[in-house]
């Protein structure tokens, strides 16, 4: 079994800090395991910078070359999407977001030949997500998430070395392609999901603990997590603020200004299931309903940027349901 990451990063992300995170925690807990990052030759050229050393030394790097011309998006894409062309071997892809918390040699007892986990932890129908995905599909002209009544999260992959392995993974690469190229998007968890589709829904639903999403549904599976999958997207906004600590971009700062990770850092990684900041937790359905709506958006952005004018309307809808209270209680 190979552990394979993807990695395409410069000077000016925190891409292979993550990365670095991900595999130390890994190496940690399995000391042999065979870990493999796949890079592009920009990102393997940029490895001879002082401060970027270190994961040569906890594994094997293999180098694919592109034009100038291609994007860091796109060499990430077509690498993931091409991961049987270089790997020989069962293989476990995940991504740099992640902490490993354990070992993860009982993967290698999974029957089954290619598999991943549901994104948010749950079906179409429950997903805070539902009408985006199927609208994005609809925009991609593809049938996967409805067709399985749910979506398969990208970050990790699980692959055997097999024709159905090699099968999934050429119709990912080729529908991300005419994703990417003909209906200018460029994400690769929607491509995928078709690529399942249009290969025979083959894909097993492995359990949380393999990808444990806790901003996602993935506190039930804290406990038994294998790896957790922090999300470093979600706080590439100012306004989001991370409620895991391993996520904070300081943190990830210190290790690119040395390009190790700092003893006290490691401590956090090795202790990974208790490392979140205070969060509010919403348990109101009624809001849980509308997280993703363009309104609650408008509403932040307003708050923002015109307070005097969100205080004006806090006040009137104040108003409103008292008013709308009275009046229930005289009946």
């Amino acid at each position: 079994m190979t552990y394979v990451y993807v990695l395409t990063s410069t000077e000016k992300d925190l891409y292979y800090e993550q990365c670095l995170i991900s595999v130390f925690s890994l190496r940690h807990h399995m000391k042999d395991a065979s870990i493999t990052v796949l890079v592009d030759d920009k990102t393997n050229a940029s490895f001879e910078l002082i401060n970027r050393r270190k994961l040569k030394e906890l594994a094997k790097i293999i180098s694919i070359d592109f034009d100038d011309k291609v994007s860091n998006v796109e060499r990430s894409r077509l690498i993931k999407t091409s991961i049987p062309d270089y790997i020989d071997d069962d293989f476990l892809y995940i991504d740099c977001d992640t902490v490993i918390c354990s070992s993860l040699e009982e993967i290698e007892n999974e029957k089954s030949m290619t598999g991943g986990v549901l994104d948010g932890h749950c079906m179409l129908d429950e997903h805070i997500h539902k009408k985006y995905f199927l609208q994005r599909d609809r925009n991609l002209g593809f049938s996967g998430t409805k067709a399985l009544n749910a979506n398969i999260n990208g970050g990790l992959v699980f692959c055997r070395k097999s024709d159905e392995g090699r099968e999934l993974f050429r119709n990912w690469n080729e529908i991300w392609k005419y994703s990417a190229y003909e209906k200018h998007d460029l994400h690769d968890q929607s491509a995928l999901n078709e690529a399942n589709y249009r290969t025979g829904l083959k894909m097993t639903l492995l359990d949380g603990k393999w990808n444990c999403q806790p901003s996602h549904g993935g506190l039930a599976f804290l406990k038994d997590a294998k790896i957790i999958h922090y999300y470093s997207s979600e706080f590439s906004s100012k306004n989001y603020i991370p409620y895991y600590k391993i996520a904070d971009k300081n943190l990830q700062g210190r290790i690119k200004e040395t390009g190790d990770i700092p003893d006290d850092v490691k401590a956090m990684i090795l202790d990974p299931k208790f490392q979140f900041n205070s969060v509010h937790l919403i348990n109101d359905q009624r809001i849980v309903g509308i997280m993703q709506s363009p309104l609650l958006f408008t509403l932040a952005d307003i708050k923002a940027k015109m307070p005097f004018l969100f205080n004006m309307m806090e006040n009137s809808m104040a108003a409103v349901r008292s008013l709308g209270k009275k009046l229930k209680g005289k009946k």
